[in-house]
Order: C-alpha cells, then structure tokens, then sequence
C-alpha cells in the first residue's frame, strides 16, 4: 500500500465484494484520516481480514533467535575516500576519472552509505583501486619481472574486492567456517549492486548460491 486507502478499499473489496461493494463508501469514511476514532473504526473494520502469526505460534520446535552484532571498521581505502565524500574532496574523487564516470555528490549521504558497504559501488573507484593496486604491485617487481611478468588484472580484482571493503574482508573469513560447519547463509542488502558484488565473491570462492531480488522470475 502506497499510502493509499484506495489500494486497501481494492484489497478489501477483492477479498469481501459483498461487505466492501462501494469505494466511495469506503474513502468517505476512511479516505482522510485525521482523528485517532477513525484511525480505530478501520482497525475495527480491518481485524476480521487481517491474519497475524508469529513463528513461536506456528512452530514449537524453532530454537531462540540468537543476535550477535558483529561491528566492522572501514578499511583504509574505504576511509580515504568516506573522508574525501564527506568533505566533498573533488580534487581526490574526481582524480584520474572522466567526467562521465566521475562519483556524484549530489546526494552525499547516499555515497557514504555505498562507501561503508564497499568502495567500488562509487562511481569510478572500481577502476581507480584496481589501478592503484596494480601499479603497487608492478613497482614491487624486479627490473627483469616488470619486463617479461604481466599483471594478473583479474586475480588483482578478486583481490581487491575483498580488501577494499571491510564487510567483505569479514565475510571472506565467515563463510569458509559456516560451509565447514553445514550451514546455510542468509545474506541480504537493500542495494541491488551490493547483490552483484556478493555474486562475484561467491563465484570467486567457487560457493552454490541461489540470487533472489526483483529480477527473479517466479
């Protein structure tokens, strides 16, 4: 429901045609919500349709939930470019990039919360770490390897997926214990391009997964 009592008169009236025949009956009663008696005459008239169970009712057998809140530190490319966003850095994000693929400070609050899931959901930092990296890697190599040797661009990646961002480094060391151990992962995001990057962790270690977002057919 979209904020819309007609959308709930269409529920009702697909459930009960005969007790929710009139849409403007209905939205003349409740189409306006402005007083807490109208606000219980639509519980009133809602309870009878509505039906609530929670798995402690419907299944004895279920153990408690256990929570453990796990606290991950950014890692330090992750705090370099956190740092860059927040203060508006252009001189440091836009570095090296095209315009075209320059990250967007239009809305700074969304790019931090890309930031702390992994780095390379900003636009241009895949291809920046990536780089960085790659030329870290060549000046570590000896005047005769940085001849014949090539860089791995792809293991380089794979590398560099995991480190750049502190989640995954943690679920990089999580997930081999939980295989080990027989069990099933449950792992949700509300950024599909979070689901893309977890995908290509998966694919990398070589881990059976099943994909379920709003592209999956039924």
């Amino acid at each position: 429901l979209q904020n819309s009592t007609e959308e709930l008169w269409a529920l009702l009236h697909f459930a009960d045609p005969v007790a929710f025949g009139s849409r403007e009956e209905f939205t003349n009663k409740f189409g306006q919500l402005q007083d807490a008696d109208q606000v219980a005459n639509l519980h009133t008239v809602l309870r009878p349709y509505l039906l609530r169970r929670v798995k402690e009712d419907v299944e004895k057998s279920l153990p408690p939930k256990e929570e453990t809140i796990l606290e991950v530190t950014l890692t330090p490319i992750q705090k370099q470019f956190y740092k860059a966003i927040y203060e508006k850095n252009t001189g440091f994000l836009f570095k090296g990039t095209k315009p075209s693929n320059a990250p967007s400070l239009m809305n700074v609050m969304m790019e931090l919360r890309k930031c702390c899931n992994h780095p390379f959901l900003i636009r241009g930092a895949e291809d920046r770490i990536i780089d960085d990296a790659a030329d870290t890697e060549f000046k570590s190599l000896t005047p005769n390897e940085q001849i014949y040797r090539q860089i791995d661009y792809a293991k380089l990646t794979g590398q560099q997926l995991i480190k750049s961002s502190g989640k995954f480094v943690l679920l990089s060391k999580l997930l081999p214990k939980l295989q080990s151990g027989g069990h099933k992962v449950l792992i949700f995001s509300q950024m599909v391009r979070v689901l893309d990057l977890l995908q290509e962790l998966l694919q990398l270690n070589h881990y059976r997964y099943e994909r379920l977002d709003g592209t999956t057919s039924a």
